[in-house]
């Protein structure tokens, strides 16, 4: 081994030499991929650190724009924000304003024909009504030595307008009529002051133009007749309407009365002297049921309306007075607006004094009415008139009444009146009327009717032959 190692020293020591070699090769290699290796991590690591820092400065970038646009927004929304509470105030605003709009402060109502058309304010303190009637009539006069009259006409169109102004009891009616074809005219104009109290309306001024307070037919509307004409007696002794001052009233529903101070020269028109009219009217109702009145909500007002028929479940009573009387009338300066201008012609004087009484009646249970009434009048000539005569008495009365075939739709009635002149005075002695009629309340009211009647009036002359009338008539009232 020795030997052998001796021999070949050279090769063990050149292969020692080239395995150590090898060895430190492996370990210079090895060394080599590791110091490349860590140089490559190395740089890895670096450039990961730099990626990372890019990326968080792209974060930040993009929080800052996130942010920048986040602060935009939130802007945005508070702008809309501010914008949406001006424009719901804005709304508020216009639905404050459309709240205390006058239309809103109005009503509008029509409930039932008759009723008219209603305009009000809610507080009350102004109301106006509208309402129309018209009466379409058809007649036949036959009058002795007269010819036979056949007519078509409008014997009644009017338009009324009544309610408050400025306060719930300060109360206005305005009547225009367009009767037999003639222009619009003035009939009515009126104010009320109703002042209310725990009492009721005891104490009621009025002043304007109006019917003078007296006998009940002329007072009764002509709305509501219960035959198509008033009775000769109305045409005599009525007072029709005049211009003044009144004071008007109710108590409790049972007592109603009115008086007033009247120009005397009727309606429309003025007066001339100092001479005035004067009349005053009380109306009881002793029993049961209460009395109804036309126009407006003062009960006191307009007509003294009390239906002569359609009565109620309960009973009821109406007993009335009036009064009324002028001095010193002269009828070439006034004319009252009544037939007593027609009179004092037939007297034959043109000055003199009148005062007149009525009293009437009136009953009405369900289907069954009645009614009367008596009127007189005194005329004393004054002494310059030289006249034959010193005081001239006239008096009249009628009686009408009905009973429903039909409750609320078909009606008999039927009048009876008389007129008793003075004999000591030329001209007419007697006049009567007989008059029966039959009613179609198609509405269950004066609303829309049709009426018919027939009346025959004897007109009796001192000195002179009797005029007799025959007059037949059919009427069409329509109230809206």
């Amino acid at each position: 081994m020795i030997r052998f190692l001796r021999r070949n020293l050279k090769v063990v020591v050149w292969v020692f030499m080239v395995t150590l070699f090898a060895l430190n090769s492996r370990a210079v290699s090895q060394n080599g991929v590791q110091t490349a290796e860590s140089k490559t991590v190395a740089q890895a690591s670096k450039k990961g650190t730099n990626q990372i820092e890019e990326l968080k400065k792209q974060i930040e970038e993009i929080q800052k724009q996130n942010q920048k646009q986040i602060e935009e927004l939130k802007k945005k929304i508070q702008d809309l924000e501010v914008k949406g509470e001006t424009q719901q105030e804005k709304i508020e605003k216009v639905k404050t304003e459309e709240k205390k709009g006058w239309w809103n402060n109005i009503d509008v109502s029509y409930k039932k024909p008759g009723d008219g058309l209603t305009v009000k304010t809610k507080d009350g303190n102004y109301s106006m009504r509208f309402r129309l009637r018209g009466q379409f009539q058809f007649s036949v006069n036959d009058t002795t030595d007269e010819f036979t009259a056949t007519d078509f006409r409008i014997r009644r169109l009017r338009l009324v307008w009544d309610g408050n102004a400025f306060k719930p009891w300060f109360l206005y009616y305005v009547q225009l009529s367009a009767d037999n074809g003639s222009d619009l005219q003035l009939l009515d104009t009126y104010f009320d002051a109703a002042f209310p109290t725990k009492y009721g309306q005891i104490f009621v001024p009025r002043v304007g133009q109006f019917k003078v307070p007296f006998n009940r037919e002329f007072l009764t509307s002509s709305e509501v007749f219960q035959l198509v004409e008033r009775s000769i007696v109305s045409a005599e002794f009525q007072l029709g309407r005049d211009i003044g001052t009144a004071l008007y009233g109710v108590l409790s529903n049972y007592i109603t009365y009115g008086f007033g101070v009247f120009d005397g020269n009727g309606r429309n028109a003025f007066s001339t002297d100092s001479n005035l009219l004067y009349a005053g009217r009380v109306m009881f109702t002793p029993c049961c049921g209460e009395l109804k009145y036309t126009n407006s909500a003062f009960p006191s007002g307009g007509d003294y309306k009390i239906e002569p028929n359609f009565g109620d479940d309960k009973p009821l009573l109406a007993i009335g007075v009036a009064g009324a009387g002028m001095e010193g009338l002269n009828i070439e300066r006034k004319t009252p607006d009544a037939d007593i201008s027609t009179r004092f012609a037939d007297i034959g004087i043109v000055a003199g004094d009148f005062a007149q009484f009525t009293a009437d009646l009136n009953f009405k249970y369900k289907g069954f009415s009645f009614e009367g009434e008596y009127d007189g009048r005194w005329i004393s000539p004054d002494a310059d008139q030289a006249a034959s005569i010193n005081t001239v008495f006239d008096q009249g009365f009628r009686v009408q009444g009905g009973v429903f075939l039909l409750p609320k739709l078909v009606e008999v009635a039927g009048r009876f009146a008389l007129i008793d002149f003075d004999d000591a005075v030329p001209g007419p002695d007697l006049s009567y009327q007989i008059t029966p009629g039959i009613n179609f309340y198609m509405s269950r009211s004066h609303k829309w009717k049709i009426q018919l009647d027939y009346s025959y009036i004897k007109n009796e002359f001192t000195k002179e032959g009797d005029i007799d009338e025959n007059i037949f008539r059919a009427q069409l009232q329509a109230y809206f």
